[in-house]
């Protein structure tokens, strides 16, 4: 065990005091113990040791173990066995390509109007050429269908347009049978017809109008004080106002007084009793004995200056 030189000033278990552990490994402070050889992990990479001569034998051992460590490995360039041989004892054979040329027209050019190129003639209507007729053309009229109406082509054609100014069904207005009747031929007989005048207009309904409806007028009450003093006014029973707390404190009868016993007394855990131990309130009971816990420091008579484990500088 290591332990710290005290430090000047300090009393108790403080000059006591660790500031860390010094390990038994490595290089010692004190002259008296010895430095026992420590290990550790080494920083180089490993790569280096590859780069370290041993032996001839162990170079060999090496190669044969890694098996070629030091060949190119599948990153080597294959060359092409068709076109130039880099190699002088291999003969370089021919290759083919495509070629970058422009290719020839298929067809030649010419004057000649190709399918849909030219534009045909007419055969119907007006020909260009005069080896050829005229064919009559047909097109539909711009005329109104009215003005077909006002053409004459003989008198049978006129008999088909008979009834056309005649009013349809129900479009000529019918003069009615009964009343007064347009023409002079025609006797007009009676009609009658709903009166304009305003109904119920007599004089006691005027007066009805002022009066109130049913439900509308305000009817006195029976009970309690009448207006029409022809009529006696009942007696009424109502709600008294007073509290309740007024009502004991009428005096009716010794008896009375008797059902009042114990109103003001204190209900079930409303009292608050006495505790049986400690000290009691009233002279004539005697208190008891008790314990309780102390608040002194235990063991104070055992402190020493000596220091407990892990106080210390080792």
């Amino acid at each position: 065990m290591v332990v710290d030189t005290m430090r000047s000033g300090a009393t108790g278990k403080d000059k006591w005091q660790a500031k860390s552990l010094r390990s038994t490994f490595g290089n010692q402070c004190m002259s008296q113990l010895p430095t026992s050889p420590s290990c550790g992990f080494g920083s180089a990479v490993r790569e280096a040791t590859d780069r370290t001569y041993v032996s001839p034998d162990v170079d060999r051992a090496n190669c044969r173990s890694r098996g070629g460590n030091n060949s190119q490995g599948a990153i080597y360039k294959v060359q092409n066995s068709l076109g130039p041989q880099s190699l002088s004892t291999l003969p370089s054979s021919p290759i083919s390509g495509f070629g970058t040329a422009k290719r020839p027209s298929m067809a030649t050019k010419s004057g000649v109007p190709g399918p849909g190129a030219y534009k045909l003639k007419n055969t119907v209507g007006d020909q260009f050429e005069s080896t050829k007729g005229n064919t009559p053309k047909l097109k539909f009229g711009t005329a109104l269908r009215e003005a077909s109406e006002k053409i004459f082509i003989s008198t049978d054609h006129e008999k088909s347009g008979y009834g056309k100014e005649s009013p349809g069904p129900s479009a000529y207005n019918l003069s009615g049978g009964m009343g007064r009747q347009v023409l002079s031929d025609h006797e007009s007989l009676p009609s009658w017809q709903m009166g304009t005048d305003k109904r119920f207009q007599y004089d006691f309904i005027k007066r009805t109008q002022g009066m109130p409806g049913p439900g509308q007028y305000k009817m006195g009450s029976s009970s309690g004080k009448q207006v029409f003093s022809t009529k006696k006014s009942a007696p009424t029973i109502n709600f008294g106002s007073s509290t309740r707390d007024s009502v004991k404190k009428m005096f009716i009868s010794v008896d009375h007084e008797k059902s009042n016993y114990g109103e003001c007394s204190p209900g079930p855990t409303t009292a608050n009793p006495s505790k049986g131990m400690g000290a009691q309130q009233l002279s004539t009971n005697e208190s008891a004995p008790r314990w309780g816990f102390g608040s002194s420091k235990r063991l104070s008579g055992y402190a020493t200056d000596t220091p407990g484990p892990g106080e210390y500088y080792a």
